[in-house]
């Protein structure tokens, strides 16, 4: 049966769920075992090498996923006295401890008392072994090992508890003292933490960075507020290796991991969450004091906001190259692997890949994870390695064969998802191509049906075939069906042919049933790369209006290349990086729970949805069909990065809401610039479009005067603007005032000159 279908227990009497209620009040009688990631180790030699670590009798079995080349495998120790729920997460970390000594690499998780063992699942391999002796007596047999662990932890608990706080900067002002009380009172430790990837494990938190799998951060109670000591190393950035032995409060945990210690950044952005009147009234006072305020680029391209329309939720703070949990290690190691990087592409990437391992996954807010993405970069930017990325990790976790890269015609659309289970992941390079010929007005009357059938596939709760489609495909497998049915009679005694037909059976009778009846919550999702050249002009108001866009996330890149990589990839970061990935995206196939949200998530939602929803944006005559999507997109993008831990958090929305906002931004921008290569543009307009060009294109590193001004001075519209008046130099006019307006900013390092945007985003 399928593993959702399976059976499973946790070795208590206690009949809950609840980590903190197993710990408190469990009654365990058996240990257990996890071995996901065999490394090689074959069932045989794990049953031997059990066999010299655990001193009692025990029963070990492939689990449903185990192949013959990766043999996936569960081990049950039952016990011959129970032990508490308090004792019961030490002996599981000695018996993890034993078997990685002799080779065996267990699932960690395990060490949670809340977690669930799944009990025999007969797969494609199963093999399954009782080594029968006395019954473990862990007290008796592992004293030792307990009474030192209680020691070590009881030593570390000490050590947090004695350690002092972190001391604040001495050039921090009275209010910026207050922001810090404020934040310290507003966010809860716990939450914070796992919304950043620190795994609960009993009464500690296990750093994302770990490569031991063993929690160290310990959250305690100290002068009426949360704080947080990490005995992880280096990599963990709470380790209090890195911040002189100091255990860090709520402000210091976010400022260090959102804000990489940087308190004057964390500062403003927080204030803006805790204190938002006052932060106002600050910005206010700080613009009047300075003699050259720094723009805020929003202003440029937004409208003038109405006094009675909701406000939009803040973005600040977030950064879009960097998603929280799961999201980022993918980002990180498309990074990390990249000979030319482009970070813009590698959360889409992540996204789509996430969804895909999760696809049958649901939250409060969505029952589809299915993404429609369309990054547009520069020819030789880099592209491949996104496309790459979520092939090679979607071949890890067993559904490559559900990722295409291309349709033909709307026939292969719908046999592709049949054969895929009602599944389909299109990755799809120079997607422009793919586009023109659905388009084009010469299209093939099979070409012209996609678009519809895409969009149908997106977003259709129940896809019902058309009448021809679903006579012939009828056909076909009613045949199949009786084929299958005899080869089942066939096999006789042959137990293993029989179970390979009855399953092969099974589905081809689902595929009869969704012919017929039609196939619910289809999973079709594509992601798309082009160059601007192509892909820009796809951006356009007949596809507003048909709804393809209000369907897509976009992300514009910068029009300038990464230089290439040319130093070694960091191998430790590297395994590391992707024993993280591994593991959550394990974590999220195995996991069958709805995702739910925290409170704070919840209401950062309703805020963005009641701004999307206002009439200026609902309603706008050109983004009007894009605002109207956009609650969708927020849903299903909060829900895929909450996959692994089960939860929407406030980081999770924030996140979500930031990447839809760029999403339409982009757009917009495209749209604009789209305008300014036209005849009779206006000369608003057209240095509106030049000012967005650069900031875009002068992040981080930013760029010459040269290429700068190649890339401003290419539209048409430049052209005949400057052409009305050839005594003025309009790009050194512009370069000079975003320079005095703080927008822009000159560096020079030596002969090398570069200006560096400086607007607030």
């Amino acid at each position: 049966m399928a593993k959702s279908e399976g059976q499973w227990f946790i070795p208590s009497t206690l009949l809950s769920r609840v980590h903190a209620e197993q710990r408190h009040d469990g009654e365990f009688w058996a240990l257990w075992a996890d071995i996901d990631e065999p490394d090689g180790v074959t069932f045989e030699e794990m049953k031997e090498r059990s066999r010299d670590c655990i001193p009692g009798a025990f029963m070990a079995y492939t689990s449903k996923s185990a192949t013959e080349e990766r043999q996936k495998a569960r081990i049950l120790i039952p016990l011959a006295s129970p032990v508490s729920g308090a004792e019961w997460p030490v002996y599981q970390k000695i018996l993890n401890d034993k078997l990685q000594s002799v080779g065996i690499t267990p699932d960690r998780a395990t060490e949670r008392t809340g977690q669930p063992c799944y009990l025999p699942n007969r797969g494609d391999f199963y093999q399954h072994h009782t080594h029968k002796t006395g019954l473990l007596e862990p007290s008796t047999c592992w004293g030792d090992e307990l009474a030192e662990e209680m020691e070590r932890q009881a030593e570390e608990e000490a050590q947090a508890k004695a350690a002092k706080l972190k001391p604040r900067p001495a050039s921090l002002a009275g209010a910026e003292g207050g922001i810090i009380d404020k934040v310290n009172a507003a966010f809860e430790m716990e939450g914070e933490l796992q919304a950043r990837g620190y795994i609960k494990m009993g009464r500690r938190y296990l750093s994302p960075q770990s490569s031991t799998k063993t929690p160290g951060v310990i959250v305690l109670e100290s002068e009426g507020r949360q704080i947080a000591y990490s005995h992880h190393g280096e990599t963990d950035p709470l380790s209090q290796l890195n911040h002189s032995g100091h255990a860090l409060d709520m402000f210091d945990v976010i400022c260090c991991l959102d804000y990489a210690g940087d308190v004057q950044q964390a500062i403003p952005a927080l204030a803006s969450l805790v204190d938002p009147d006052g932060q106002k009234q600050r910005q206010r006072e700080y613009m009047a004091a300075k003699d050259t305020p720094r723009a805020d680029i929003s202003a440029v391209i937004d409208e003038p906001e109405q006094v009675d329309s909701p406000k939009a939720p803040s973005p600040a703070g977030v950064d879009l190259l960097t998603p929280p949990g799961i999201a980022g290690e993918i980002c990180r190691y498309m990074k990390l692997t990249a000979r030319r990087p482009r970070p813009e592409l590698y959360p889409f990437a992540a996204l789509q890949l996430m969804a895909l391992v999760g696809r049958k996954r649901r939250s409060i807010y969505t029952n589809k994870l299915n993404l429609m993405t369309l990054a547009i970069a520069p020819t030789a930017a880099g592209k491949e390695k996104a496309q790459d990325g979520v092939k090679r990790m979607a071949h890890e976790q067993y559904c490559s064969n559900l990722i295409h890269g291309n349709a033909g015609s709307f026939r292969d659309l719908i046999y592709n998802l049949l054969d895929g289970d009602g599944a389909s992941l299109y990755i799809v390079d120079e997607v422009h191509s793919f586009f023109d010929s659905i388009k084009s007005g010469k299209a093939q009357n099979y070409e012209s049906k996609m678009e519809a059938e895409i969009l149908t596939m997106n977003t259709t709760e129940l896809y019902t075939f058309r009448g021809m489609e679903k006579r012939a495909l009828t056909e076909i497998y009613q045949k199949h069906v009786k084929q299958l049915e005899k080869a089942v009679e066939d096999a006789g005694e042959d137990e293993e042919k029989a179970v390979q037909m009855e399953r092969a059976l099974d589905k081809a009778q689902r595929r009869l049933d969704w012919l017929e009846n039609g196939l619910p919550d289809p999973f079709f999702s594509m992601m798309g790369h082009s160059v601007p050249e192509r892909l820009d002009a796809f951006i356009k108001l007949d596809n507003i209006s048909s709804g393809f866009l209000g369907r897509t996330l976009i992300t514009r890149c910068p029009d300038t290349r990464a230089k290439l990589r040319r130093t070694p990839v960091d191998e430790h970061e590297l395994a590391e990086c992707e024993l993280n990935i591994t593991t959550g995206l394990a974590e999220i196939r195995r996991s069958g729970c709805t995702v739910a949200a925290t409170d704070e998530a919840a209401d950062y939602l309703d805020e963005c949805i009641d701004w999307y929803e206002d009439d200026d944006q609902l309603n706008h005559h050109i983004a009007g069909g894009i605002y109207a999507r956009a609650p969708e997109h927020l849903y299903r993008v909060a829900t895929i990065l909450a996959l692994e831990t089960g939860t929407i958090t406030l980081e999770h929305a924030r996140y979500a809401h930031a990447l839809v906002r760029r999403s339409i931004e982009d757009v917009s921008y495209i749209l604009l610039k789209a305008y300014s290569d036209s005849d009779g543009a206006q000369e608003k307009q057209v240095m509106q479009h030049a000012r967005q060009t650069i900031h875009r294109n002068c992040k981080t590193t930013g760029l010459p005067l040269s290429r700068l001004k190649h890339l401003v001075t290419k539209p048409k519209g430049w052209e005949e603007m400057q052409a009305r008046d050839m005594t003025r130099d309009r790009f050194s006019e512009l370069i000079d005032r975003m320079m005095t307006a703080g927008e822009l900013e000159k560096q020079v390092e030596g002969k090398r000159e570069r200006y560096i945007s400086r607007a607030a985003v």
